[in-house]
């Protein structure tokens, strides 16, 4: 295996940020010393654009070998959101067609496009003299975002890429994240989540995470409130430093079983598990109960058999969507029985308690009622992430 490890991909994705305003012999010392397995000397920085409507050009991060037996190796790490252009570039979600030829988000292909002729001529193989053995994409948050469309043109290119990202956003559609997932090695891919950070569970529906069949690592967001200090690379995302990656995954599935088991006790399989939650102590943006919520959603859309409307088989990223198209299975499944419809109901009054509305008790589980609770939960959410993103800086 060639991976980088956790620790390297938390420096990488930090001295990312370095760069914003050039490559200064300072800048380079302070790379040279956090960065010893990487060849600063054949460093390249990446600049490029970002804006909603009008373009600002700033550094976006760099590229270069890595050291010693793995010098034919390379590295292309982006930065996450540090203006209020690049906060410009976040929020524009109207969808266009990528580097694969399927529907992505424009804001995040603008600011690819202004930098791809710069890493196409960093990796020909006339200039570097030798075709990479491996191309290592990593980036947090808006770098994230980056980093998937990287890892994903050079692909396409034929390259053996791997994908690291850290606390990314929402990329593509389905179309999209199918395709990376064939076409990408699924031990090639890390996408690291804190399961109560909101930025992860954007832009909603129809976009969803690629790949979504492989490669996900949550991080343990605990009791801990939803909250934009999650999203920070130094706050919510600092365990990855001195773990391994077997370590964060044998960590993921641990966490998923214990909320499997939460969910479903074995004692008692028809426990009222959605009254229960409704009522615990601190259930206002709780992560956990974020967690149990979208849990609830992917197990109800799985037993319809539509699990493509789900981001991703991992239930604390966020995978519910507020499209109608998903209220209207829900509400469909809500009809089939009694006990399908109190357990649609239980659903969205946990939803209510989580946006600190446990007052105002759902009675039904029509289509309105569903696109009504959701559009709340959507509108929580989505505050939430803008609030992180606004944040500017690791």
């Amino acid at each position: 295996m060639n991976e980088l490890n956790p620790t390297q991909i938390f420096v990488l994705s930090d001295k990312a940020y370095e760069l914003k305003n050039g490559f200064t012999q300072v800048v380079k010392r302070d790379l040279a010393n956090a960065l010893p397995f990487v060849d600063v000397e054949t460093l390249k920085p990446i600049t490029a654009t970002s804006g909603l409507i009008t373009p600002v050009a700033s550094g976006f991060g760099f590229m270069a070998q890595l050291n010693g037996g793995r010098s034919r190796e390379i590295v292309i790490a982006t930065r996450g959101t540090v203006s209020h252009a690049d906060v410009g570039t976040d929020i524009n979600a109207i969808p266009t067609l990528g580097p694969t030829g399927h529907a992505i988000h424009k804001g995040f292909n603008t600011t690819f496009k202004s930098y791809v002729q710069q890493l196409n001529e960093f990796i020909k193989q006339q200039n570097l003299g030798f075709k990479p053995t491996a191309v290592h994409c990593m980036g947090h948050s808006l770098g994230g975002a980056l980093a998937n469309l990287n890892a994903a043109a050079c692909a396409e290119l034929g390259l053996n890429s791997y994908l690291y990202t850290v606390a990314a956003p929402r990329v593509g559609m389905v179309p999209y994240a199918e395709h990376l997932s064939k076409k990408m090695n699924a031990e090639h891919v890390y996408r690291v989540a804190n399961e109560a950070d909101a930025v992860t569970m954007l832009p909603v529906y129809p976009f969803v995470h690629a790949p979504y069949c492989h490669g996900t690592v949550l991080l343990d967001g605990g009791w801990a409130t939803v909250s934009a200090f999650q999203h920070k690379l130094a706050t919510g995302y600092s365990s990855m430093v001195n773990s391994t990656w077997k370590q964060m995954q044998s960590h993921t599935r641990g966490k998923q079983q214990q909320l499997e088991n939460s969910m479903y006790p074995a004692n008692n399989a028809e426990a009222g598990r959605f009254e229960q939650l409704a009522k615990m102590p601190g259930a206002m943006f709780s992560g956990r109960l974020l967690k149990m919520i979208n849990k609830a959603i992917h197990d109800m859309l799985t037993r319809l058999g539509a699990q493509s409307l789900l981001s991703v088989g991992h239930y604390g990223t966020g995978s519910f969507t507020v499209l109608d198209q998903m209220a209207e299975i829900l509400a469909r499944y809500a009809q089939a029985s009694h006990k399908q419809a109190k357990e649609v109901a239980g659903m969205l009054n946990a939803i209510m308690a989580y946006l600190g509305r446990a007052t105002h008790t759902v009675a039904d589980a029509s289509v309105a009622t569903i696109r009504w609770v959701f559009g709340l939960l959507h509108q929580s959410v989505n505050t939430m992430a803008k609030q992180a993103i606004q944040l500017v800086g690791r």
